[in-house]
């Protein structure tokens, strides 16, 4: 005789107590989720400053160092230009002017729209630190937890050692379609300073009695004058600006000042003598230098390029001494 054996109302109760307590301990997993621990920027990392990367538009990018592990992804409205995995850390440099970065994980999930305190500005290096979820605790007290030590070289890289205060004082000579100006130049820095660069020819246009155009046309529109051939030049620029260290008694310098050049012909006797200043050949405005100072020992050498107003450019050099204040630091020339 055959019988048909149907579940026990028990068993069907413990596999759904089962599958409900699974289910629990799954979503308990899945609910830890990390957090951005800090933002700040790195006023001393020069790192986007000395190898810059470029967007499309060919703006340098920000340098956003997040501290976590390799196996985070990242998206953001302006897009990643590019991304390198260093040790212990993600750099990734976005286009200046991004707000908002989203962090995602393959098991911890997505971090959407983590937005940024200012946006990010061309050359600066900034740090993100990725706090980690905390593994969860024993439930009963009794437990006990046995835990296996792995003991691993990790290589620590040392922090750069603080340079000692640096005051280089120079004499300069600039060469220009008028000739040299002679000046002086003063710069104080440790890894980062600050410098000024004045330079004169010690010469002037005198008086002028009237102003012509770089034909030699007076602003009345009268005939031309007569001019002997003669003519009175002048020049003068004042520049500051920042200095970084790059090593090896390497630094690189630029800013803006003021500046100006002025050209006079001089008027023939029949004219009533006198110098007519020349507008089209007199520029002010603006002036800008940028270039590179090296030291080797107490000597310090430099060469720039002078601008004033985009107009007259001029080709600088530079020699003088430098001082040390304080202990001389590992690393430096």
């Amino acid at each position: 005789m055959t019988m048909n054996r149907k579940p026990r109302p028990r068993l069907r109760a413990a596999a759904a107590l089962l599958i409900a307590a699974l289910c629990a301990c799954c979503a308990t997993a899945s609910a830890q989720e990390f957090k951005v621990g800090s933002f700040r920027t790195l006023p001393n990392d020069v790192s986007a400053f000395i190898t810059p990367v470029r967007d499309l538009n060919g703006d340098a990018c920000a340098l956003v160092k997040v501290v976590a592990t390799p196996d985070f992804a990242f998206s953001s409205p302006l897009g990643i230009v590019s991304r390198r995995d260093e040790v212990g850390e993600i750099w990734l440099y976005l286009p200046r002017g991004s707000r908002s970065l989203t962090l995602k994980h393959p098991s911890l999930g997505v971090l959407r729209d983590y937005r940024f305190p200012a946006p990010l500005e061309s050359h600066v290096a900034y740090e993100l630190t990725v706090s980690m979820p905390q593994p969860a605790k024993p439930d009963k007290p009794d437990t006990v937890v046995l835990t296996k030590t792995v003991v691993d070289t990790v290589t620590i890289a040392r922090r750069r050692p603080r340079l000692p205060l640096a005051v280089h004082a120079l004499a300069t000579a600039a060469f220009h379609a008028h000739g040299p100006s002679w000046g002086i130049m003063a710069v104080a820095m440790r890894r980062h300073g600050a410098f000024v660069h004045a330079q004169t020819d010690f010469r002037s246009t005198g008086d002028t009695r009237m102003e012509c155009n770089r034909d030699g046309l007076t602003a009345d529109g009268g005939p031309m004058p007569y001019y002997t051939g003669h003519t009175r030049h002048s020049n003068f620029a004042v520049t500051a600006g920042p200095v970084h260290y790059l090593g090896h008694g390497l630094s690189l310098f630029y800013g803006a000042g003021y500046g100006r050049t002025a050209t006079a012909w001089q008027l023939a006797e029949s004219e009533g003598g006198g110098y007519a200043l020349n507008e089209g050949l007199t520029h002010s405005g603006v002036a800008a230098e940028a270039g590179a100072l090296f030291s080797l020992g107490r000597i310090s050498i430099a060469a720039s390029a002078v601008t004033v107003a985009g107009k007259q450019w001029q080709a600088c050099v530079a020699v003088g001494i430098r001082l040390f204040k304080g202990k001389k630091a590992k690393g430096q020339m």
